[in-house]
């Protein structure tokens, strides 16, 4: 019979002498688990030593057994007295042997590389943070904000609204009041009367005319009187094939009476006409003379009973304080027919 250790847990002393724990031999070698003292167990002097036995003759001998009571194995493993190869040295077991394994518990190298881990990545954050707080190229590319607002889409059937501004009132000469009628004065030679508007004067003893008036007379420029507006009723008949075509001839010796130095005219307006209920026609011109003064004029020929064309003719400047143009026609349309004539004609 082999008198080795047997399997099973011995006593491992603390540092003040007395058993804490008990470490397992498995019969040929000391294992890594461990446990507290049981009850019942042996005092450490009884505990085998890991320091080889010598019997009294001096020569190596294996050691005695562990004593009983310090718990048997567990159940399949061999009780005491079963040989093995190779028997622990009794004593106290070896200062580094590990401890036991403990489940959802970190060891402790793992928890140290894991630590100089976090460690590591604290300093890549820092420095990234110092970078990033620099003007370099590892600065920060600025935020760009996009803002999308919902516009709805125009559709095809939808016509697009329509705007239309107010245009403001164009500024317009404001017309002249109509004139106001004062007074008649009677063409026995022609058997009509003539209307004498306010401002207006009329002379019936004329060497050309029958009756002729006037309005604003003011100093010439050069001297002697001069007027802003006349009308006159001719004596003479003045003729030609048709009544425009007398009233055309007549025109400009009449301009030059009234106007010196003509320039140049424009038409303003001729047209056919009705005088004291006959009809004829009326050249109406504009004037401009060679020191820049403009006015207005009118030549009208209505057809005499005895031949050729009566004249009525007339002008106005073209300046402040002269009457409006229109007036002249004002004047031929107020020519009517006088029933009180001796010979009864009225032209």
């Amino acid at each position: 019979m082999s008198n080795s250790t047997p399997p099973g847990w011995y006593p491992v002393p603390g540092a003040d002498g007395t058993a804490g724990h008990e470490r397992w031999w498995d019969g040929t070698a000391w294992t890594s688990d461990v446990r507290p003292v049981q009850a019942g167990g042996g005092q450490i002097a009884d505990a085998p030593t890991q320091v080889a036995w010598q019997s009294p003759d001096g020569k190596s001998a294996a050691p005695p057994p562990p004593s009983y009571g310090y718990g048997a194995p567990q159940q399949g493993q061999p009780g005491y007295g079963y040989p093995a190869q190779n028997p622990p040295a009794y004593g106290y077991p070896p200062a580094a042997y590990p401890p036991p394994s403990r489940p959802n518990r970190m060891k402790t190298g793992t928890a140290v590389g894991i630590g100089i881990a976090v460690l590591a990545v604290v300093g890549v954050v820092a420095a990234v943070a110092l970078n990033s707080g620099g003007d370099g190229p590892s600065a920060r590319p600025p935020v760009t904000t996009v803002t999308v607002t919902d516009t709805p889409s125009p559709t095809a059937t939808t016509p697009a609204p329509t705007t239309t501004r107010p245009t403001s009132p164009q500024p317009t000469t404001p017309p002249h009041p109509a004139p106001v009628l004062k007074d008649t004065v009677a063409d026995p030679q022609h058997a009509i009367t003539v209307p004498v508007f306010d401002g207006w004067e009329a002379n019936t003893s004329g060497s050309h005319s029958t009756v002729f008036l006037g309005t604003g007379q003011y100093t010439c420029p050069g001297g002697g009187n001069c007027i802003r507006g006349q009308f006159s009723v001719e004596k003479e008949t003045i003729s030609g094939s048709t009544a425009r075509a007398a009233a055309e001839a007549a025109m400009p010796t009449y301009a030059a009476a009234i106007f010196t130095n003509i320039a140049s005219h424009t038409d303003a307006g001729s047209s056919s006409t009705t005088v004291a209920g006959i009809a004829g026609y009326a050249v109406r011109w504009h004037i401009v003379t060679s020191d820049g003064s403009k006015g207005y004029i009118l030549m009208a020929a209505v057809p005499a009973k005895g031949g050729g064309y009566v004249a009525f003719e007339g002008g106005v400047d073209d300046a402040a304080g002269a009457p409006d143009p229109s007036v002249l026609d004002q004047i031929l349309k107020g020519i009517k027919q006088d029933t009180s004539a001796a010979d009864g004609s009225t032209t």
